[in-house]
C-alpha cells in the first residue's frame, strides 16, 4: 500500500475535522434564531477560515484518490477522519465515550489495517 495515501487521508481529517470544529466551537457561543444571525454567523472570520479548512481537505482527499482505487481510498479516508473526529471530540468537547466507542475505534483501526494489506 502506497504510504502517501495514509499521510494525504490523514491531512485531510486535520483539515475537515479542524473546520468542523471551529464551527461547533461558535454555535456553542452563540444561536442562529433568525437570518439575519445567520448572514452575521456566514460572514464572521472564524467561520471563513473554518470554510477555507473544509475547502483546503478537499484537496488532501482528491491527492489521495490520484493513488488507488475509489474502493480502497475512500474508507480510508472516511476510517482516519472518525479517528480524527473522535480525538477532537473527545479532547476539546469533553465528549465521552462508551464500551461500544472503544470497539468501533478499535474495529476502524482493524480495518485500515486489513485494507492496507490486503493490496
Amino acid at each position: 500500500m502506497n504510504f502517501s495515501i495514509y499521510l494525504f487521508s490523514f491531512l485531510y481529517a486535520i483539515f475537515n475535522v479542524a473546520g468542523a470544529a471551529i464551527i461547533k466551537k461558535k454555535l456553542l457561543l452563540g444561536n442562529l434564531g433568525n437570518f439575519k444571525e445567520f448572514i452575521l454567523f456566514l460572514i464572521d472570520f472564524k467561520i471563513i477560515l473554518a470554510m477555507f479548512f473544509i475547502f483546503i481537505s478537499m484537496f488532501f482527499s482528491i491527492k489521495a484518490l490520484s493513488f488507488d482505487k475509489f474502493s480502497l481510498v475512500i474508507p480510508i479516508l472516511t476510517g482516519i477522519n472518525f479517528l480524527v473526529t473522535i480525538g477532537v471530540g473527545y479532547w476539546f468537547f469533553k465528549d465521552e465515550l462508551a464500551l461500544t466507542g472503544y470497539f468501533g475505534i478499535l474495529f476502524i483501526v482493524i480495518g485500515i489495517y486489513l485494507l492496507g494489506v490486503g493490496k
